[in-house]
């Protein structure tokens, strides 16, 4: 294989590997959102469940309230009842004293009572807000959420597919050339070949010296800038050989 077609298998190949590198940079950034989303909705969710939680313990509240006042009032009532029987002055005034006690604070308890009721008329209102946000917002956000989860079956498929023709590509490049490209694919961010234009590397943009650039044009062998250490070819070449097949 002459340095041109080692240069054009490596050419070709690069293509798909960038190919598959900017498949792959866009399939990144889904799975982010995705999990972000889901933790947009948890946290809303939360605020809700919170509310409802803070709701159900004011009602029991309430109920607790309820009972201790029933509870009060019938022991007044058996409070008022005994006060005809007694017959000491001074039984009477204790026993009324500890029955007007109790109904000052029965009316505490009912302040508790209407506070409770207050605080549940606002939760219910501030629930009922929420639901309605979290239903439109969990709409718009699966609908989001289908459509980046078809685009990553459409780029894991893409990306499976230029793969296939890597093992195509790859099998066409020697594997001391394939060796160093993929050493310095990985080190010059995904690009190994860069065409040479006007005796200067397209990888670096930097002016190669006059010799190395004559032997790149003449493509007898392969050589690589001296300054980014990217592999060299010349278009022109390339485009020749692919008339010649």
């Amino acid at each position: 294989m002459s340095a041109n077609e080692t240069l054009k298998a490596l050419v070709d190949l690069q293509k798909i590997d960038v190919q598959i590198l900017e498949l792959e940079k866009d399939r990144e950034q889904i799975p982010s959102r995705l999990k972000e989303i889901e933790g947009i909705l948890d946290e809303r969710r939360g605020s809700l469940a919170e509310e409802q939680n803070a709701l159900a313990e004011t009602e029991m509240s309430r109920r607790v309230l309820e009972g201790d006042l029933k509870a009060e009032k019938e022991k007044i009532r058996k409070w008022e009842s005994r006060l005809n029987e007694i017959k000491s002055n001074r039984d009477y005034q204790a026993l009324s004293r500890e029955t007007e006690a109790a109904r000052k604070a029965n009316l505490g308890i009912e302040d508790e009572i209407l506070k409770r009721m207050q605080d549940m008329e606002d939760l219910k209102i501030s629930i009922g807000q929420k639901e309605e946000d979290l239903a439109e917002l969990e709409s718009k956000l699966n609908e989001e959420r289908q459509e980046l989860e078809g685009k990553l079956r459409v780029l894991d498929e893409g990306i499976e597919g230029y793969r296939n023709s890597r093992d195509d590509a790859r099998s066409k490049v020697d594997d001391r050339w394939f060796s160093q490209y993929d050493m310095i694919r990985k080190r010059r961010d995904g690009v190994a070949v860069v065409a040479v234009v006007d005796e200067h590397c397209m990888g670096c943009h930097i002016g190669i010296p006059p010799q190395l650039y004559n032997i790149v044009l003449r493509g007898d062998e392969i050589q690589t800038c001296p300054f980014c250490h990217r592999i060299l070819f010349y278009q022109q070449a390339l485009d020749e050989l692919d008339s010649e097949n």
